[in-house]
């Protein structure tokens, strides 16, 4: 194995860390807050894609020949544009090197077609020892602490200011219960190493349908293969409850039965155990009301979004400048406002306006195309539409690096020609 190759599947061991080092400029800073969202971050990912291309290039590089040059010169000087009136143009063009990054990076894959077999097991990895490492937190109600923390495990507990927490038992079904409201306890929502259960949820949602998918037709008779990947897919389903992500779990539904529909024949007992299992998690769900606080949230991030498209609705205001503007549009002042809205095309299009997400629409269109003329619709594919569909509802596959390398590697192997492995039955 080649040692890019081996820097390649590494990155995508790791893709559930967050361990990076931060730094703060004048320009990272609004409000006088520090912002994780605009701070240049050097994180364990970035060091193992960077060794990636760097040993691909010294390696076996090859000239790289750009189609359709006119397309490219227009999307280069719509970078430009976006950079240079962009409210923070150093924010701009930092959040442009990163979406420079990921672009050589999907490249690298494109060019060099690794086996998806094998990055399906370092996914497989990633999972199980997320979903233990999330367990863990959940029954600890606390960080697990030590060594995790070089997995960019954050030291937190059920008291920390800000930590998601869920009622044990929702106050909607108080009235039906022997017990008084104030006795419904709060536990601490599963993180892992994720900055926030929702990113946890997301990934475990994506991911799962592969290993489902794999695991259901691997013809390997050793049973410790087995073994694992069937523990794997319980840990991640135990772990993917624990984050009680409304919007992971909806999407993991979603998930599930496509991937039942298209690819086997009976599904009369999944069907039974999705009823029961939705009929555990939906009292969750009936406490999303307006007068919810990350409804409101929400809406008023979206109110906001729209305001700040309207203020440059041609090129946007700047790519990462929302949370530039968000104060301009955004009257409250709780301690937490400071976030972007949690739909990735509103945010695309208040920041790169008509012309980038028409630039985007257009990528999307042709991936389709891509995909339907070459009847690629495998289960690799359902991955990429599920994490489409959590940004909808949320802002992390384009804002956080966890949720950037997920979309970059699903986008890439979407691009490939169908694995062997992956033939629709």
């Amino acid at each position: 194995m080649t040692l890019h190759r081996v820097f390649f599947y590494l990155t995508v061991l790791l893709l559930p860390t967050q361990l990076g080092k931060h730094f703060f400029p004048d320009w990272a800073l609004v409000l006088g807050r520090r912002l994780d969202y605009l701070s240049p971050t050097i994180f364990l990912t970035d060091i193992t894609i960077m060794l990636t291309l760097a040993s691909w290039f010294f390696s076996s590089f090859s000239s790289f020949k750009i189609k359709n040059y006119w397309k490219f010169v227009t999307f280069v000087g719509f970078v430009g544009l976006n950079i240079f009136f962009a409210a923070s143009p150093l924010v701009a063009l930092y959040k442009w090197s990163k979406v420079f990054e990921f672009v050589v990076f999907g490249f690298y894959i494109v060019k060099t077609k690794p086996s998806f077999s094998r990055s399906l097991w370092c996914l497989s990895f990633a999972v199980f020892y997320s979903s233990i490492i999330a367990i863990a937190q959940f029954f600890l109600q606390h960080s697990v602490g030590g060594l995790l923390w070089f997995l960019g495990e954050r030291t937190f507990d059920i008291t920390t200011p800000g930590i998601a927490r869920i009622q044990l038992l929702p106050i909607s079904l108080s009235p039906y219960l022997p017990i008084h409201p104030s006795s419904v306890s709060e536990l601490l929502r599963a993180y892992a190493t994720f900055p926030h259960p929702n990113v946890l949820g997301g990934f475990l949602a994506v991911t799962l349908p592969l290993i489902i998918y794999k695991s259901a037709n691997d013809k390997s008779t050793n049973k410790k293969i087995k073994i694992f990947r069937w523990s794997t897919i319980l840990l991640g389903f135990i772990a993917l409850l624990l984050t009680f992500s409304r919007s992971a779990w909806v999407a993991g539904i979603i998930g599930l039965f496509i991937l039942l529909f298209l690819h086997f024949r009976s599904i009369k007992n999944y069907l039974f155990i999705g009823f029961v299992g939705l009929l555990c998690v939906l009292p969750y769900f009936q406490t999303l009301t307006l007068e919810n606080e990350s409804v409101y949230v929400r809406n008023e991030l979206s109110n906001a979004a729209i305001s700040i498209w309207k203020t440059s609705p041609i090129i946007g205001v700047g790519l990462g400048n929302f949370l530039v503007e968000l104060p301009k549009y955004y009257p409250h002042r709780e301690i937490f406002f400071l976030q972007p809205v949690h739909n990735i095309y509103l945010l695309l299009l208040s920041e790169t306006g008509i012309v980038g997400f028409l630039f985007c629409a257009y990528f999307l269109w042709k991936l389709y195309k891509h995909i339907a003329r070459q009847r690629l619709f495998v289960i690799c594919h359902l991955s990429f539409v599920i994490l489409l569909l959590l940004g909808a509802v949320d802002h992390y596959p384009l804002t956080l690096q966890q949720g950037q390398l997920l979309l970059t590697i699903l986008i890439s192997f979407t691009l490939l020609p169908r694995p062997p492995e992956f033939k629709r039955r």
